[in-house]
């Protein structure tokens, strides 16, 4: 509802919300959030939107996201936004605009296949490890020409690498503070 409210606003007024470098140095840092919540058009909101009910219905009710899981998912997905924005910002200059959560449900899909085998589930590993090397693939072989065509821009790589990275890593990080409880 959030993305759809956003992707409408972004229709008035197209540059309030997307991740854009130089806007940040200025000090929008909401675009840090927001850049994550925006598309590119409305084929692209629904592929995005999509995605984060289907990872909702198959890792909704894992171990890891504990005894609240709507609020815990929800602010999943925000931290695995700004993390991805900072990690755009530090390791990718280049990047100077960004939109979607393309990243944010790469890092949600790691979390839930490690939640997976958190809970003796082994096909977790299976997730994970195809997650990786379908990024693996798009960092040598180039993304899907077929989706940058459907979303009319640019398949940013390397949001799918960060999200990867720290969908995985806060997956961990969980599964390490649950164990020691």
């Amino acid at each position: 509802m959030l993305c759809a409210l956003l992707q409408y606003l972004q229709s008035l007024h197209p540059d309030w919300f997307m991740y854009d470098r130089a806007l940040l140095a200025s000090g929008q840092w909401w675009r840090l959030l927001s850049g994550h919540l925006v598309h590119t058009n409305l084929a692209h909101l629904m592929l995005n939107g999509a995605a984060v009910v289907a990872l909702w219905f198959v890792f909704g009710q894992s171990a890891l996201l504990g005894r609240r899981p709507v609020a815990a998912y929800l602010g999943l997905t925000a931290l695995l936004a700004v993390l991805i924005s900072f990690g755009l910002w530090i390791c990718y200059p280049g990047v100077e605009i960004y939109y979607g959560l393309s990243g944010v449900l790469h890092g949600l899909f790691c979390f839930g296949a490690l939640s997976d085998l958190y809970q003796r589930r082994w096909s977790g590993a299976l997730l994970l490890i195809g997650c990786w090397a379908k990024v693996a693939w798009e960092l040598t072989a180039g993304a899907s020409a077929t989706t940058a065509e459907i979303i009319g821009a640019e398949v940013a790589v390397s949001s799918h690498l960060l999200g990867t990275v720290f969908g995985s890593l806060s997956g961990a990080i969980v599964w390490f503070w649950k164990a020691r409880q």
